[in-house]
């Protein structure tokens, strides 16, 4: 009976271990990702006091919603979805 107690405790020990070694390493990964995170918002808020963002001329300015970008038809299949598009465009509008 001494002896199944034992093997029990044993069992249990090495859970707690195992336990606290993941909580160990979970409570680091999240420290080191919040540590990078704080940098690098320290570094972003930096560069943007020293030099103000100016979009490049090569640099085409895109839509502000994708959805409303209209795509040359291709083949037939292309035709047929850009009818239908322009129907729930036009459904959706009156």
């Amino acid at each position: 009976m001494a002896e199944l107690l034992d093997h029990d405790r044993v069992g249990v020990i090495s859970l707690q271990g195992v336990l606290t070694i993941l909580v160990l390493a979970s409570g680091s990964f999240l420290a080191g990702y919040l540590t990078r995170e704080m940098i690098s918002r320290r570094r972003r808020a930096e560069a943007r006091r020293w030099r103000p963002y100016t979009q490049p001329d090569w640099l085409p300015a895109k839509p502000a919603n994708a959805n409303l970008e209209l795509s040359k038809p291709q083949g037939e299949l292309g035709a047929m979805l850009s009818r239908w598009e322009t129907r729930a465009r036009s459904r959706h509008c009156h």
